[in-house]
């Protein structure tokens, strides 16, 4: 809830009010999703979701959001190595992100773990895949 239109707009792809934002972090949280987060005094200041999309293929989505007043802080890359870790632990293959393609954040985020980052219209697709995202 304490994120600002801009990033709720990264985030979602469009502006969304408050009752969207809290029906998607109950679903999130009931719907078998893995959610990690980032905790600071005592709140979660940023997020990571894992929402498994494929099971024969062993593919998931993720899906990323910090607070303004925490980016830069090395934040999202915690985030992205722990959700990559649970990932592997539950045998994923394949890790699709998506972000508007003026999200510069997040694709500088992806490219720390991959380099295969395809543009398509106004999104990127970040895919993180086999050996290459998953260690061990």
């Amino acid at each position: 809830m304490r994120l600002d239109q801009a990033a709720r707009r990264m985030r979602f792809f469009d502006d969304v009010p408050d009752f969207q934002v809290l029906l998607h972090a109950g679903a999130a949280l009931a719907d078998g999703r893995v959610v990690i987060g980032y905790l600071a005094d005592g709140e979660i200041r940023g997020g990571c979701e894992l929402l498994l999309r494929d099971p024969q293929q062993h593919a998931a989505e993720a899906a990323f959001s910090v607070e303004a007043e925490f980016r830069r802080r090395g934040i999202g890359g915690r985030l992205m190595a722990a959700m990559i870790a649970e990932a592997h632990r539950l045998g994923l293959r394949r890790i699709e992100m998506s972000c508007l393609k003026s999200n510069l954040p997040m694709q500088a985020l992806a490219a720390r773990f991959t380099s295969d980052l395809r543009q398509d219209g106004e999104t990127t697709l970040a895919v993180l895949a086999n050996d290459a995202a998953l260690p061990g």
